[in-house]
C-alpha cells in the first residue's frame, strides 16, 4: 500500500525536477547568447577604435569624404549596440553587464559624435577659437566609455555570469594616449592645415598673367612684350578650393617706366574649379625699360591657402 502512495510522488517529484532543470539550462542558454552577441558587438566595435585612430592619425592629408565616411561607419557600430541595450537583459543577474555596456555605449557615441564635428568645424572655421576645448571634451567623453568598458570586462569574470564560448575582446576607441589639451590642439592644427582637403574653404588663386599683345620669352627666359606703346593685362583666377567662393577683388600694380601704376578689379564669385579672367584698362609702357607686374588677390573672405593669392613677373618691352 505504501509503495502504492510513493511510487506516483516520485514521479511527480521527477518531473519537477525535470521541469526545474530544463528551466534552468534555458535561461543558462539565454545568458550565453545575450553574451555572445555582446562579444560579437565589441569585436566590431574594436575595429572602430582601429578605424578612429587611424582617421586622427592623418588628419593633415584626409580629405573630407574620407573622413566624414569614417566617423559614419563607427556611428554605425555604436548603433547596433545602443539598439541592443534598449531592452533590460534576459536574467537580473546580467543587469550589472547590461547597464555598463550601455553607459560605456552612450559616452563613446557622446565623443565620437562630438569629435567628428568639432574637428570639420575647425577646418571649415579657421577663426573659431572654441574648437580646441569642444575636441579636448570629446576626447574625454571617449576615454570615458573606454574607462565603463574596461568595467564591463571585469564584471564578465564575477560568477554569477555565465562564461561565454571566447572572452570579450579590449575595445579602446580614444585615437591616443596624452594629454587632452595637446592632443585637441594637435587635431585642430591638423584640420586647419592648407595640405588637406578636409574643411569646406574656397581657395582663389591667380594662376596666371595675359598680356596683349603676348610675351615671348627670350633666350635668356625673361619675357618680353612685342613693340607697343600700351599692354592690357588680364589675371586669369582659378577656384581651387571645394566650396565656391565669394566675390573678391584683384590688384595690379606695375612697376618701372615713369610711375607705378595701381588698379583693382573685381573677381566674380567662383565654383569649385572654376576659372575667370579679369581684364584691366591698357597700361602705356615704354620700350627697352624693366617692368614688373604684380598681380594680388585682396581676400576678404576664407582662404584656405594665401600662398597662392599673388604672381609676380619681370618683362621688358621691345624697342620699334
Amino acid at each position: 500500500m505504501l509503495g502504492r502512495i510513493l511510487w506516483p510522488i516520485l514521479l511527480v517529484g521527477a518531473v519537477v525536477v525535470a521541469v526545474v532543470v530544463s528551466a534552468a539550462g534555458q535561461q543558462t542558454r539565454s545568458q550565453l547568447e545575450y553574451l555572445d552577441e555582446m562579444r560579437s558587438q565589441a569585436a566590431s566595435l574594436s575595429r572602430s577604435g582601429s578605424t578612429i585612430a587611424g582617421i586622427m592619425s592623418r588628419i593633415r592629408e584626409i580629405d573630407r569624404e574620407e573622413f566624414t565616411t569614417g566617423f559614419e561607419l563607427i556611428g554605425d557600430d555604436l548603433a547596433v549596440g545602443q539598439s541592443f541595450v534598449a531592452n533590460p537583459p534576459p536574467t537580473n543577474s546580467l543587469i550589472p553587464v547590461w547597464s555598463l555596456y550601455r553607459q560605456a555605449l552612450q559616452a563613446w557615441d557622446n565623443g565620437v559624435t562630438a569629435l567628428g564635428a568639432a574637428v570639420l568645424l575647425a577646418a571649415d572655421d579657421p577663426e573659431d577659437a572654441t574648437v580646441v576645448n569642444a575636441v579636448a571634451d570629446a576626447l574625454a567623453e571617449i576615454r570615458a566609455g573606454d574607462a565603463l568598458f574596461r568595467d564591463l570586462k571585469a564584471e564578465f569574470s564575477r560568477q554569477e555570469v555565465p562564461e561565454p564560448v571566447s572572452p570579450l575582446v579590449d575595445v579602446q576607441l580614444r585615437p591616443a594616449d596624452g594629454g587632452l589639451a595637446s592632443l585637441a590642439a594637435g587635431y585642430v592644427a591638423a584640420a586647419r592645415s592648407s595640405t588637406n582637403a578636409l574643411g569646406l574653404r574656397p581657395d582663389l588663386a591667380v594662376s596666371q598673367i595675359v598680356t596683349d599683345p603676348i610675351w615671348q620669352i627670350n633666350v635668356s627666359g625673361h619675357p618680353v612684350i612685342p613693340a607697343t606703346d600700351t599692354v592690357v593685362f588680364s589675371a586669369v583666377i582659378t577656384n581651387k578650393g571645394n566650396v565656391a567662393s565669394a566675390a573678391e577683388t584683384v590688384s595690379l600694380t606695375l612697376n618701372g617706366g615713369t610711375e607705378q601704376v595701381i588698379a583693382q578689379m573685381e573677381v566674380p564669385a567662383l565654383a569649385p574649379d572654376g576659372q575667370a579672367t579679369v581684364v584691366f584698362d591698357p597700361v602705356s609702357v615704354e620700350p627697352d625699360t624693366p617692368y614688373e607686374v604684380v598681380m594680388e588677390l585682396v581676400i576678404t573672405n576664407l582662404d584656405s591657402d594665401p600662398d597662392d593669392n599673388r604672381l609676380q613677373v619681370q618683362f621688358t618691352v621691345n624697342s620699334p
